[in-house]
């Protein structure tokens, strides 16, 4: 379909979670901040500019709930360094759906269990001062997520892809 654009493979993110905190809120929906302990971003083969980074730092995903509460609205603000030293502001928005299992995961169920891509879809932005990565910060980017269980771990996933011309 003509005008349409392409989504290229470009990196996988993974972030360990700690346990929320709640902060209320004035209006509409309580705000939870959610601190992210450590993590890491790889690029796929062959994806330009390459990153194998590192969370530097904790980063926070402010996370209000729709009204219905079938959903949770993300904002993520963190710092990623990458193994040449540059670092990064990493940036991403988005939505979860509060499926049985999204719930069972972030409740600490006994029974919780990984689910699968498709319940998180969000949208990442970078900014660094680093001339070799401008192309990351002008690539618009999308991902889909999901949750894993891994050694008492809760970590969230996401596969990210640049949007290319179609």
């Amino acid at each position: 379909m003509s005008g349409f654009p392409k989504l290229q493979p470009a990196f996988t993110v993974r972030v360990v979670i700690d346990a929320p905190m709640a902060v209320g809120g004035q209006a509409g929906s309580s705000l939870v901040v959610v601190p992210m302990v450590s993590g890491t971003v790889k690029s796929e083969p062959g994806f330009e500019p390459a990153l194998d980074a590192e969370l530097h730092g904790v980063g926070y995903d402010y996370i209000h709930n729709d009204a219905s509460g079938s959903n949770m609205r993300l904002d993520v603000r963190s710092q990623v360094k990458n193994n040449d030293g540059t670092v990064f502001a990493m940036y991403y928005k988005g939505t979860v759906a509060l499926t049985d299992g999204v719930k069972a995961i972030l409740g600490n169920s006994a029974d919780a269990k990984t689910t699968d891509y498709g319940d998180s879809f969000v949208t990442f932005t970078f900014e660094t001062g680093n001339e070799k990565y401008k192309d990351l910060e002008n690539g618009t980017y999308a991902a889909a997520g999901h949750f894993v269980k891994e050694d008492g771990k809760t970590i969230v996933e996401y596969k990210v892809s640049k949007a290319v011309k179609g």
